[in-house]
């Protein structure tokens, strides 16, 4: 899966697989999480909004089956 560099204080990556709808997010400080059955839309707009983390939390934290990956 490719990743894409993002500018946030939480987020240092994200990537998307349209094959699998599966969003996955590399976090500075944390794990890198995994959401399935997540729209390309959503991916989309992940990545052109200003605020990745009020993004996350409002939009794909707690809404999408989650994995830890690491």
């Amino acid at each position: 899966m490719n990743h894409h560099p993002v500018k946030s204080s939480r987020i240092a990556s994200i990537g998307y697989d349209e094959s699998s709808c599966t969003l996955e997010i590399r976090f500075h400080q944390l794990a890198t999480l995994q959401y399935q059955q997540v729209p390309a839309r959503i991916f989309r707009d992940f990545l052109i909004v200003v605020s990745k983390g009020r993004f996350y939390d409002g939009v794909i934290k707690g809404k999408f089956p989650e994995i830890k990956i690491k």
